[in-house]
């Protein structure tokens, strides 16, 4: 009831008003930041001076001070911290074994429950580095990031009071900018288990059988990818942490290489503005919807750089990194780094002569073209964001067949018109192929994520649609009789033809022309609990183009902070 009450205040409150709130709420207004900030420099003198290399940061307990770092890439800070715990416990002489986890790509820290106290001792004194936590488990609970939870090992009494008898705990690093902007924390943590061993008495097993006295067994919830390890198994993973299980990749594991490719322009280019008003003057505008042509569609907000960013940051598994445009290159862009390499459209079109193209459909349309290219990738357009870390299994399953991510928004039974948002009566035309190719229908459409792909498949679909494709190819503004064949229409295909099967992301979609933008951006940044976020500009007013230019700025210079090795370093 209380819920219900709190949701009809809400929606009853203009956006401004409900803005403010959150932020009190969560103590980021800037009164509460200044207070904050305040109360953590009285701390600091408390402390003694900072230790260099080293920048104190809100919302940790017991004298945290984050390292100072230029780049963080989220698998790497990850195994970085299981390595440290391994270590830390390796030179206190305590038998441990890394098991994997069943969250990712990344290991349990499992002992038996009579090292405990060596082990909380060991950790306590071994680390060294204010920017050691250490926390309850779960590892990954949302919460702002100026609240995060977590006690300094250094200063911290692991034998004592709660940390007297943990079944399980997370060690974890905090890592920031110079300017105390945290960047990595209990998201990335070591997780460490003390598991039970079994008695001489009969114990029996959950799977059946009675268990091998002095088998260690898993604390519950299960969080590893075995329930239990008998004498023998734990001597070898113990002696060899590294190679745990048979030293293979599990038959899950995406072990071929993916590459992210981009569509990207710079709409405000005078010369690529030029060669848009030339095309748009020979075209009947009344064939279009209105949307196909709207500057909001073509323009840019540096978006790229910070996504771009968030690659590096959270997928550092990608291979290589294209970036398609019409002849236009990012200023900031590190053009010479190995990673990444600019796509002209001249050098995929099959037909060059229906250049230039102003229509996103036509562009995607002829990705799969580009030389080098592997056979699964992952498509991205420039306002999609990776928002933590993400594995390779988020996008496709280890035997190759590729994800797809449905939305609940449903196709409606009218034929496509101009009446129609380009995406719906694009949707629309993929509908009717996939009727005359497979017998059978399709309803929704998809979400606004990441796109993966198979290379293969594309290039059977145009082998067999040939027609389709060179029509969409010459559409030179989004038209009613457009398919969209990168975001939709492959996944059906995919799907049709045994390659392809829907798959489950966390994500969070915003039109940031809606009023309730800088309320959805606060919560983006305080949660940090989506896997992938779009910002789409689907029709905003040009008045507001500068406050939310500067709205988007300050949101994404706070959830990237950190260049990428692909910017210029005098960009």
């Amino acid at each position: 009831m209380l819920l219900r009450l709190r949701r009809a205040i809400s929606r009853s409150l203009p956006e401004p008003t409900l803005d403010r709130i959150v932020r009190a709420r969560h103590g980021e207004t800037a009164p509460q930041l200044r207070l904050h900030r305040a109360h953590g420099r009285l701390r600091a003198a408390g402390r003694g001076p900072q230790q260099a290399g080293h920048v104190r940061v809100l919302g940790f307990d017991g004298g945290v001070e984050a390292r100072i770092v230029d780049s963080v890439d989220a698998h790497a800070v990850r195994s970085a911290n299981v390595e440290a715990v391994s270590e830390c416990l390796a030179r206190a002489g305590l038998a441990h074994a890394l098991v994997p986890s069943t969250l990712g790509r990344t290991a349990v820290v499992a002992l038996s429950v009579s090292d405990r106290p060596a082990a909380l001792q060991a950790l306590a004194t071994g680390l060294g580095g204010p920017q050691w936590c250490v926390d309850d488990l779960p590892a990954v609970r949302p919460q702002a990031r100026a609240r995060y939870a977590g006690k300094s090992v250094a200063a911290t009494r692991l034998g004592a009071g709660r940390w007297r008898e943990p079944a399980r705990f997370r060690v974890f690093q905090v890592l920031a900018t110079a300017a105390a902007e945290v960047v990595a924390g209990p998201e990335l943590s070591a997780a460490v288990e003390f598991w039970h061993p079994v008695g001489s008495s009969p114990v029996p097993r959950p799977d059946g059988g009675d268990f091998t006295p002095g088998t260690l067994v898993a604390p519950e919830p299960l969080t590893t990818v075995v329930a239990y390890l008998s004498p023998g198994a734990w001597a070898a993973a113990v002696a060899s942490p590294g190679h745990w299980l048979t030293g293979r990749p599990r038959l899950t594991q995406v072990r071929e290489p993916i590459d992210i490719v981009y569509t990207w322009v710079d709409g405000s280019d005078p010369v690529w503005l030029a060669r848009k008003a030339a095309c748009g003057a020979a075209v009947d505008a009344e064939t279009l919807n209105r949307s196909a042509t709207h500057d909001s569609r073509f323009s840019s907000r540096d978006e790229l750089r910070y996504s771009l960013r968030s690659v590096a940051q959270y997928a550092g598994w990608a291979r290589r990194i294209y970036i398609v445009t019409d002849q236009q290159v990012p200023g900031w862009l590190n053009v010479d780094h190995p990673q990444v390499e600019v796509v002209d459209h001249r050098q995929i079109f099959r037909d060059p002569a229906g250049l230039p193209v102003f229509n996103s459909h036509a562009i995607e349309s002829q990705l799969h073209h580009i030389d080098g290219l592997a056979e699964r990738y992952v498509y991205l357009n420039d306002d999609v964001f990776f928002g933590r870390l993400v594995e390779p299994e988020t996008f496709f399953h280890g035997n190759g067949i590729a994800r797809f991510f449905l939305s609940n928004a449903r196709l409606d039974v009218d034929p496509p018109s101009s009446q129609d948002l380009p995406v719906m009566s694009a949707a629309k035309r993929n509908r009717e192929l996939i009727e005359a190719r497979f017998g059978a229908t399709v309803v929704n459409k998809f979400k606004h994520t990441p796109h993966p792909q198979l290379r293969s498949v594309l290039e059977q679909l145009e082998l067999e649609h040939p027609e389709a494709f060179a029509a969409v190819a010459r559409s030179r503004f989004r038209h009613p009789d457009d398919l969209s064949i990168t975001s939709a229409l492959h996944h059906y295909y995919a799907y049709g033809l045994g390659r392809a099967l829907p798959g489950a992301i966390r994500y969070v979609y915003q039109d940031i022309a809606r009023a309730d933008t800088p309320r959805r951006l606060h919560n983006l940044l305080r949660l940090r609990d989506a896997d992938v976020f779009c910002l789409n500009d689907h029709e905003s007013d040009p008045a507001g183009a500068a406050e939310l230019t500067r709205l988007l700025g300050e949101f994404l210079a706070r959830m990237y902070p950190l260049p990428s090795p692909f910017e210029r370093s005098d960009g």
